[in-house]
């Protein structure tokens, strides 16, 4: 994440910039690539430098004030913006490029038109000579088009890669300080803008001069047409225009499908985000179905959108059908009119109808369709950018540290409202005066709610302050009003120093466990070493394999709660800075090692330091200088801790009564500590290097190798299940270019019998016309219906595969194993669900279409020119033997450059979600800078394969052009050079087709190089849809299971030994244990001690040998659903989804309302909920981000409510919330799961003394299991160490809650004595 470990190793120079203009022009400067290609698999590391010109970061930087001139505006409009400033690079060069094609367009047919004179039957008008000159005008014309086609577009995607690149850079800067309260699901919209919308700009400019230049050549030709066969011409140009406004309406249903299909895509890849950020949670929900359901809702509507928008690219894939009509109608009516038609003018009206059928109805509407379509994507990114930013402050004494703000009377500064930060003050402190803040939006419909009212307090320079309140009563809500996250509604706040913050829910990003806490900050070894010491990391580092060069997952999957929490923490604290907020740090962490913190960590490293912290664990808080009490938003108390102590008891933790501090024995704790904690030291340092090194290897994303094997296209059309479906649309293909082909050779017959004149009579010659019309009307009709079915049929079928391939990708991700998701961040995963199924839906489909259709007229052509003159084969041979050896020698590279540039997008995707989870934290750390880097970093490695990758197509369809323009040059004068007569009908018929030749070939061998790469989109979806799943979600019917399994929730624990993959070490090793029925069990032990491990074992998240039997019934033998759905579970982090409250309570829609509002009154959020829009049906923000981290917590102690199962896991499930509300938890487990067997992972012991046994673990291992009271009677019991760990009172009271449950359970029946149940 951080910028210095470069995202951009040194790489070679592009030999681009060493090349000359020829080398340039000829794409010659390729060459290495190729060869290379050809010999082996192009990786990523083999890239070369960017070129300057695409430099993310220079482009943004240049991009961006011309950007913010243009948002003053009422209605900003990218459009304008980019002809504002790139307009003068592409608008003349594409004039000047379509005044030369038209140019070559209007005389190419009439020098054809010439040549063919020659060979009419008794012409003498035309010399040899002349007709010399005919030939070389038209493969002179063919040959300037192919050399100045693919340098002009290869110049015009340049151009259009740089506005693509400047604007992403202005996405994500925008996602940087877009305000935490900007609406939900803006990570997904960023990616979804970014890989989808931004994308449009690297293909729209190829098609802005066909703005243009059908109507223009409509003109031109229409005009030359009309000298020729006089106003009949003029028929079938009024039917081709008669298809325009159908073809506008086309375009205009087109946007509106492709808008409705992003809008729907954009909706299923942040559900699918949510899906796998909260993978682990939904499986032991056993949520699958319920959710696969909700994608499969969302995906049948973007399915809807592309089925409308694939019918109309398949009703204009038939449009080269609309010249042949036009023919037919110009022909028809020029015979009824009495004139004789010869093949010059068929050859003539033929060419140019089919070139304007080529610019009016293909790339015309094709250029308003795209454009229409950027129009759309522009409007996205300009809607994105509008986001409400972070609220702006004022900075101050940025120059001048010695500045002091005696500017202003005091009077007029606190009558200004608004947020003051100076870093460079000399006096450091923090005021607030009457300061009101709310997350909402501000509207004129309704007033917003304030979520802190009216506060004002001060803190000087070293202060501790502590801040206390309910759950929600607007305690980090204060902190983003420091941080100024949050738009003040009245007040002032004044910051003078810099700020460094720990979240409260700890972020932390892919990348080594060093890098998490250094950050953006430089390597100062000693604050380091003392950092690692303060934040009670020593002991875990030891425990992990490469020490703080661990590679932790995106969002810390790899590690427990405590330990991301004290990561977090530490990245906090090694930050230079003078206020320090630390959002309820301690949540997360036991007793012990909160106590430890808050000793060695707030007190002694930042001493000397503004501390604010925000926590439940009010008896720690003794020694804070003051205290904020606030209570729904208000600040009711402040003031020291023993003018508060009465007032805060009722948020005090229930495990203290009298409160004195037993100081001698949290210094002999802390001593001991400081005996055995060491870092590793330097030597292991080189290790760790070389070892991360490999580990990130492990953890890069796989690029497959070689052709897409023959297995992939069969899996595709496979997925269809209906291979008779397939090969009848495939004969289709054959089917119809056989009757275009009849057509085409019948018209040219009929041009040399009528110049021939060979009939007896009037009568004859009309009957024989008649005949011929006929034949020519029922040739065309059977070829037009045959286009259709072939056309709506491959598309239909192609749809049906993609849906299919998209359930199957899904299936394989949910079933996939967590480890799977610990190792692959989110990023790769959405890759494959927006850019790879886009390319199914879409690019493949037109791309295989084009490549079936290329290779069916490329026979056909090939027929006709033989049938014309049967020497041209041996051309033809060697033009098929070069193109195959064009193709060999580019497909492996474009195959591996396609490949890598969809790897090196990941990247780009991931910084950007993570940079989402984070960014609170990235701004309070000032790293939106390095951030920004990295990003550019991602974007240079990108376009550097992307450069590559179109010069590699463009390089291949030059030289494709070139050997059929050699070709055209065979066919052209062969029939000059052979001695013997030829039908004119016959030499018309080989050129025209030769001369198509040359568009079909560079487009349909591009186009199956294009197939191929989008394959490469369907091998990545399959390589993750046929991954290993986990075993069956169903019990097998062999195994009976009851009904109402589990009744009694008897646990019993066989040498249980747990495994998260099977190449890795074991986590548990040996468990045996056994719990009596509806028995409520503790689990304690320090962080990493594998706590939440025995929760993975019991949900069968990993990889677990040994048994585990719950009644009697081995959970080995059961299906997922059966064991997940009958153990409830509260997990570690509280997760909602967005959607409704409703939803996330009850996503099957089993339960009545009653039953939940049951449900929210026992945990108490009834009131609350009764409160909001819609009450159960309110709306969840992105990942519940409108309740606060403790009402998260309740909500998900409602759900297991409703869940009813006789078993309950509490994983640390009171970590959030304060010490009322857990009293409230409490409680409430004691009455509505009293009947359950309850396993709690406890960090607070008072949660699990009265519990009716305590299980210690240590570094995977039981160390001892019985009664608390037992236990602690015990010499040298590890319980008991961990309890007298605590000052004398708190021990006095957590043995007294021992001792009463222990009495109070014992005259119900005796339990067994101690470790008895600890299974041999």
């Amino acid at each position: 994440m951080d910028a210095s470990k470069q995202t951009n190793p040194k790489r070679a120079t592009n030999p681009f910039l060493k090349a000359n203009i020829i080398s340039k022009w000829l794409f010659l400067w390729m060459r290495n690539v190729f060869a290379k290609g050809r010999r082996e698999q192009l990786d990523a590391s083999e890239l070369y430098e960017h070129l300057p010109s695409y430099d993310s970061e220079c482009l943004t930087r240049h991009l961006q004030p011309h950007w913010e001139q243009e948002s003053r505006k009422k209605s900003p409009s990218l459009m304008c913006l980019i002809f504002r400033v790139y307009g003068w690079q592409f608008v003349p060069v594409c004039v000047l490029y379509s005044a030369l094609e038209i140019a070559i367009h209007s005389f190419q047919p009439l020098l054809l038109g010439g040549l063919i004179s020659y060979f009419a039957q008794g012409q003498t008008t035309i010399s040899k000579e002349s007709a010399y000159l005919y030939a070389m005008g038209i493969v002179l014309c063919s040959l300037v088009t192919s050399l100045v086609f693919h340098p002009f577009m290869f110049y015009v995607f340049a151009v259009g890669t740089r506005i693509r690149l400047a604007c992403a850079g202005l996405v994500y800067r925008k996602c940087l300080r877009a305000s935490a309260s900007s609406g939900e699901g803006l990570g997904g919209q960023a990616i979804s803008v970014m890989s989808i919308d931004l994308s449009q700009f690297d293909l729209t400019f190829y098609f802005f001069h066909d703005l243009w230049k059908g109507p223009v050549e409509a003109c031109i030709f229409g005009y030359i047409m009309y000298l020729q066969i006089g106003w009949t011409s003029l028929i079938g140009i009024a039917f081709i225009v008669i298809l325009i406004p159908l073809q506008a309406w086309a375009a205009k249903a087109a946007a509106h499908f492709r808008s409705q299909s992003a809008k729907h895509r954009d909706e299923r890849v942040k559900l699918m985000n949510e899906i796998i950020s909260a993978i682990q949670v939904i499986k032991m929900y056993a949520w699958e179905k319920s959710f696969g359901r909700l994608i499969a809702a969302v995906r049948q509507l973007e399915v809807k959108a592309i089925r409308g928008s694939m019918s109309i690219y398949a009703a204009l894939q038939c449009t080269n059908m609309i010249s042949k009509i036009s023919l037919f109608l110009s022909l028809i009516a020029y015979v009824y009119v009495g004139d004789v038609v010869t093949a010059k003018k068929v050859f003539i009206l033929s060419s140019y109808y089919s070139l304007l059928n080529d610019s009016l109805l293909h790339y015309w509407p094709m250029a308003i369709t795209t454009w229409a379509q950027t129009l759309v994507s522009a409007g996205r990114v300009v809607d994105f950018l509008q986001q409400t930013e972070k609220p702006t402050e004022e900075g101050c004494c940025q120059d001048n540290p010695g500045l002091k703000l005696e500017t202003l009377s005091e009077k007029e500064n606190s009558m200004k409202r608004g947020r003051l930060h100076c870093v460079k003050s000399e006096v450091k402190s923090l005021s607030f005066r009457n300061v009101s803040a709310s997350w909402d939006k501000p509207s004129t419909k309704q007033r917003r709610r304030p979520h802190i009212q009216g506060i004002s307090f001060d803190a000087k320079s070293d202060q501790f302050v502590g801040i206390v309140g309910n759950v929600g009563s607007g305690k980090s809500t204060l902190l983003h009003a420091i941080l100024g996250e949050i738009e003040l509604m009245e007040g002032r706040v004044e910051i003078h120093g810099r700020i460094s913050y720990a979240a409260q829910q700890p972020w932390v990003f892919q990348g080594s466990i060093r890098e998490n806490i250094l950050f953006v900050e430089p390597y100062d070894e000693q604050r380091y070493r003392s950092v690692i010491h303060a934040c009670q990391l020593e002991r875990d580092l030891e425990l992990l394999p490469r020490g703080d060069a661990t590679v932790v997952g995106e969002r810390g999957i790899s590690l427990s709660g405590g330990q991301k929490a004290r990561i977090a923490l530490a990245r906090a604290v090694y930050r230079q800075a003078d206020i320090y907020l630390l959002d309820d740090p301690l949540a997360a962490v036991d007793a012990q090692v909160g106590k430890l913190l808050m000793d060695k960590c707030f007190n002694r490293l930042l001493s000397g330091k503004m501390r604010i912290l925000v926590t439940h664990h009010v008896q720690l808080l003794k020694h804070v200088d003051h205290l904020l009490l606030l209570e729904s938003g208000c600040l009711t108390q402040q003031g020291s801790y023993d003018q508060l102590k009465d007032v805060i008891s009722h948020h005090a933790a229930l495990d203290l009564e009298a409160i004195e501090a037993d100081k001698q024995q949290v210094k002999r704790v802390l001593s001991q500590v400081d005996r055995t904690s060491k870092l590793s030291t330097k030597s292991n340092e080189a290790d760790a290097t070389t070892e991360q090194n490999d580990d990130e290897d492990t953890h890069a994303e796989r690029q497959l190798q070689g052709a897409v094997s023959y297995e992939t296209y069969k899996s595709y059309f496979r997925a269809l299940g209906a291979p008779f479906l397939v090969c009848l649309v495939l004969a289709m293909f054959i089917l119809a270019r056989g009757c275009q082909a009849a057509m085409d050779i019948f018209i040219s017959r009929w041009a040399t019998w009528e110049e021939d004149r060979s009939y007896d009579s009037v009568d004859e010659y009309e009957a024989t016309r008649t005949k011929m019309v006929t034949w020519y009307t029922v040739l065309l009709l059977c070829t037009l219906a045959l286009y259709l079915l072939r056309t709506f049929g491959f598309f239909f079928m192609c749809l049906r595969i993609s849906l299919r391939l998209h359930d199957q990708l899904y299936h394989g991700i949910i079933r996939a194993w967590m480890h799977f998701f610990n190792v692959n961040p989110s990023g790769r995963v959405l890759n494959r669900f927006s850019s790879d199924i886009q390319s199914v839906d879409v690019t493949l489909p037109q791309a295989m279409m084009d490549s079936l259709q290329f290779l069916v007229d490329f026979v056909a052509v090939l027929v006709i020119v033989a049938i014309a003159n049967y020497w041209l084969l041996i051309p033809a041979a060697i033009m098929a033997l070069l193109l195959y050896l064009c193709r060999s020698l580019y497909i492996g590279a474009s195959r591996s450059l396609k490949r890598i540039e969809s790897m090196t997008r990941s990247p780009i995707y991931s910084h950007t979600n993570q940079t989402f989870h984070g960014h609170t934290t990235i701004r309070s750390m000032d790293a939106m800078p390095q951030l920004e880097q990295t990003f550019h970093g991602h974007q240079n490695t990108n376009s550097s394969a992307l450069f590559l990758y179109v010069s590699a197509n463009r390089a291949f369809s030059f030289w494709t052009d070139l050997i059929c323009v050699v070709y055209i040059l065979a066919v052209t004068f062969s029939f000059l050079v052979i001695n013997q007569t030829f039908y004119s009908g016959d030499v018309g018929l080989a050129i025209t087709q030769s001369m198509t030749l040359v568009i079909m070939c560079q487009w349909g061998m591009r186009q199956t190089a294009e197939m191929e790469n989008n394959m490469t989109s369907v091998e990545r979806v399959l390589e993750y849809a046929q991954m290993p799943s986990e075993p069956p979600l169903e019990t097998a019917a062999s195994v009976k299971l009851p009904a109402e399994w589990p009744q009694a929730g008897h646990l019993r624990f066989k040498d249980l030994r747990m495994r998260y993959s099977p190449e890795e070490e074991d986590i548990l090793r040996g468990l045996n244990f056994e719990s009596q029925p509806m028995e409520k069990i503790g689990i304690v032990g320090r962080t990493g001690a594998g706590k939440s491990s025995i929760i993975q074992a019991l949900f069968r998240l990993a990889v677990n040998e040994g048994s585990i039997e719950i009644d009697g019934q081995d959970i080995a033998q059961l299906g997922l659903h059966d064991l997940r759905s009958r153990i409830s579970i509260i997990p570690q982090d509280p997760v909602l989804f967005s959607g409704t409250l409703r939803f996330n309570l009850d996503p099957f829609g089993e339960k009545s309302d009653e039953a939940m509002w049951s449900a929210l009154d026992d945990v108490k959020l009834k009131k609350y909920v009764s409160s909001l829009d819609g009450g159960l049906a309110c709306r969840m923000q992105d990942g519940g981000s409108n309740f606060s981290m403790g009402q998260r917590q309740l909500v998900c102690l409602a759900r297991a409510i409703l869940r009813q199962n006789r078993v309950l896991v509490m994983d640390e499930a009171t970590a959030n919330v304060d010490s009322e509300t857990d009293g409230l938890i409490q409680e409430t487990i004691q009455t509505k799961f009293a009947k359950c067997t309850v396993l709690t992972i406890a960090h607070r012991l008072h949660t699990v003394m009265d519990n009716d046994s305590v299980l210690v673990m240590d570094a995977g291992q039981i160390v001892e299991f019985g009664a608390p009271h037992k236990l602690l009677q015990r010499p040298g019991s590890a319980l008991l160490k961990l309890v007298s760990q605590n000052d004398a009172p708190t021990v006095k009271y957590l043995k007294r809650i021992a001792a009463g449950s222990y009495i109070r359970r014992n005259k119900d029946g005796s339990l067994p004595e101690v470790d008895e149940r600890l299974v041999e």
